[in-house]
């Protein structure tokens, strides 16, 4: 586990079961993206407002692969378990849908990133698994582990900067949501949602 993710875990006491306030899950999302930017031996940087989402996974300790799931509500999965070790020569290991959109794909990778970071407890599993269905019930879990997507791949402080941007030389909302889409590389559904909860709260 990175140190970013461990100190972050660590300041929590390894206990996220309570963890639910929006306000709180966006900022934190937003300094962990600081945390990994900042650290001079990962070496990121935004692309334009651009989050690195894949290189942040990969720092992290994941392979990600891309795969065509029989399930076409299936966007992905994540798989903690030496087992995995054989066959991907990893212990942590995320699959996407590759027939989902680059930013549904990004989208989903962040989503499971979410559910590392606050249901899987390393002294607690040796095993852990998720997967993320565009057709299951949205429950609590499944309500932060968007909300830390969003937040992570459209951090609060670059969104609203985009959005006035945009909107001061644009009348037209739907070419705004496409111009935020195409600025963070997000899906529009997660545009427009990520805009009621910048702008109207």
């Amino acid at each position: 586990m990175c140190i970013e993710i461990e100190n972050y875990k660590q300041k929590h006491n390894y206990d996220f079961s309570d963890y639910f306030n929006s306000n709180q899950i966006d900022a934190d999302a937003e300094d962990l993206l600081n945390d990994f930017l900042s650290n001079p031996e990962y070496k990121l940087k935004l692309d334009k407002r651009k989050v690195p989402i894949i290189e942040i996974a990969r720092i992290m300790g994941f392979k990600i692969y891309t795969t065509r799931f029989n399930d076409r509500n299936l966007s992905g999965t994540i798989g903690i378990s030496k087992k995995l070790y054989n066959r991907y020569k990893s212990d942590k290991v995320i699959i996407l849908n590759n027939q989902d959109t680059d930013e549904h794909i990004l989208f989903t990778l962040c989503h499971e990133l979410a559910h590392y970071i606050y249901d899987y407890k390393s002294n607690i599993h040796d095993e852990y698994s998720n997967t993320y269905r565009t057709d299951e019930i949205i429950d609590e879990k499944e309500k932060r582990a968007n909300r830390f997507a969003a937040s992570l791949m459209m951090p609060k402080s670059s969104f609203k900067d985009a959005y006035i941007e945009l909107s001061n030389n644009i009348d037209d909302s739907e070419i705004i949501v496409q111009g935020l889409a195409d600025a963070f590389k997000a899906p529009k559904t997660a545009v427009r949602i990520r805009l009621r909860e910048v702008l109207y709260v």
